[in-house]
């Protein structure tokens, strides 16, 4: 093995998501939701060589349906259990919006939904949204807990 490696600069090539900041557009605890679909993200990004486009995975999904905690904390093993059950749908399908859902209910329209854009644009007017009825969703075909710096590089 080589004695270092950064995925953010192989051969110029940066293979990693964007940093996001989880407070974004207000206080929401999910750092167990963003850093565990950012790396997942990142190794399914590492697998397709960097090809267009790049995945980003919805913490927000992660967070409607409970798959570990909440704004409030979680735990990332839920992530992975959730990602292998059900796999897990990109950003676009459900765009992060720092916050709890109403209610936690992982419904249809919690994990993927589409929406018209408001008419006049006033404050407050979302437009009508819908369950999206068949999306692409991400999996894992195993997770565990890998303990030491050799294990993790391997």
């Amino acid at each position: 093995m080589p004695e270092n490696w950064d995925w953010r600069n192989v051969s110029g090539i940066n293979y990693l998501s964007w940093t996001k900041n989880q407070h974004i557009p207000q206080y929401c605890g999910s750092c167990w939701a963003q850093g565990t679909t950012s790396s997942l993200a990142d190794r399914i990004n590492i697998a397709r060589n960097r090809t267009w486009p790049d995945i980003a995975l919805s913490p927000q999904v992660i967070i409607n349906c409970q798959a570990g905690g909440s704004c409030n904390g979680g735990n990332a093993g839920g992530v992975y259990s959730y990602a292998k059950n059900n796999g897990i749908p990109e950003e676009n399908c459900q765009n992060y919006l720092a916050k709890n859902p109403e209610h936690f209910s992982c419904s249809p329209i919690q994990r993927c939904a589409d929406c018209t854009h408001p008419k006049g644009n006033k404050p407050g007017d979302t437009g009508n949204c819908w369950a999206t009825p068949r999306y692409p969703v991400w999996k894992v075909t195993q997770h565990g807990t890998v303990l030491g710096a050799d294990k993790m590089k391997a």
